[in-house]
Order: C-alpha cells, then sequence, then structure tokens
C-alpha cells in the first residue's frame, strides 16, 4: 500500500494504491488520525488506485469514519472500482458511507473552488 497526503482548501484528501490489508491498517490509522488534529471537516479517502482491500482494511475504514464523525467530520470514499464497489454493497456499507466517484466529488468539492478563483481574476 502506498499513500500520498493532499489538501485542497478545507479538505484532506489520503489516496491509497495498492492493497489495503492487513498489515497497512496500522500505517493508515496512524496517518489519518494525525489529519484529524486540524479538525477537518471533511476527510477524502481516494480510492481511485486501490486494487484490493480485506476485511480488516474495511474495519479500518469504519474506524477511522467513527473517529471522524465524533468529531462532527465527515468521511468520502472517493472514486471506488467496481469489483470492490461489489463487497461495499454486499456487507451493505454503501448505506453508511458517503461514496462519490471521482467525478462526482470533483465536481461537488473541488471546481468550485476553481469558480471563484476564475471569477475573481475577471
Amino acid at each position: 500500500m502506498e499513500l500520498k497526503l493532499n489538501q485542497v482548501g478545507s479538505i484532506k484528501i489520503i489516496e491509497i494504491s495498492g492493497k489495503y490489508d492487513i498489515e497497512s491498517t496500522e500505517e493508515f490509522e496512524s496517518i489519518f488520525n494525525k489529519q484529524l488534529e486540524s479538525k477537518p471537516q471533511i476527510v477524502a479517502i481516494d480510492m481511485t488506485k486501490l486494487d484490493y482491500i480485506d476485511s480488516s482494511g474495511i474495519g479500518s475504514l469504519i474506524k477511522c469514519l467513527n473517529s471522524l464523525k465524533n468529531k462532527n467530520g465527515k468521511m468520502i470514499l472517493v472514486g471506488i472500482k467496481p469489483m470492490i464497489m461489489n463487497v461495499f454493497k454486499l456487507a451493505k456499507l454503501d448505506m453508511f458511507f458517503e461514496i462519490l466517484s471521482k467525478m462526482d466529488f470533483d465536481t461537488k468539492y473541488l471546481e468550485d473552488n476553481d469558480d471563484i478563483d476564475s471569477l475573481l481574476k475577471k
């Protein structure tokens, strides 16, 4: 698993690549919890490059979601591949998490920032 951190405005973005399994949950949770120190309103988990997730990875996401909710924050899972989405649907986790396609997330949360900047420049 490889993790990359980004921030766009007040939104923290954690990009996960590769496999999210029992061997990587501790690293992910450590990085996630570090992001909570700045009390973000939204943490987006970019899963467009995630190829595999096991039950411990899903459990870790649930744990992180609950931590963020306790601080009145919101977690969004972004760009889940169809094979992984099937696992979320079978476990009914698609009702528990907010899940958006990459395009929907960008449109809803990121492009608005660019529009304001472009209007200010005019």
